[in-house]
């Protein structure tokens, strides 16, 4: 009965994540454009929604789990997951931030 109600518990919660970005707060909202690209470099890419700019900032994540990413036999360990994780800034027409989001996508492991 346990088990079931943990079960239970586990897929109602991954049916509530979000899927999608999420809002944060942000030390850049209210700030330019000028100096987001200053700190944060060149975005990767770029869009324009609704007369906005949104700046976009992409890395990636590996985890590998318990094991070291490269194994005693010198053969390169694949990661177990890897994530996309896009930053996300809405530049106003008077170029300041006004919103900021984080996106994480799960990408295939090849």
């Amino acid at each position: 009965m346990r088990n079931f109600l943990y079960f239970l518990f586990v897929l109602a919660f991954s049916y509530c994540t979000p899927k999608g970005p999420q809002t944060f707060s942000s030390p850049f909202i209210g700030k330019t454009k000028a100096e987001l690209i200053l700190s944060k470099g060149s975005p990767t890419q770029i869009k324009i929604y609704d007369k906005s700019e949104v700046y976009i900032y992409k890395t990636k994540e590996e985890y590998y789990g318990k094991k070291q990413p490269i194994s005693k036999n010198g053969e390169v360990v694949k990661p177990k997951k890897v994530y996309i994780i896009e930053f996300i800034y809405y530049i106003n027409s008077e170029e300041i931030i006004y919103k900021y989001q984080v996106w994480k996508k799960k990408q295939k492991v090849k």
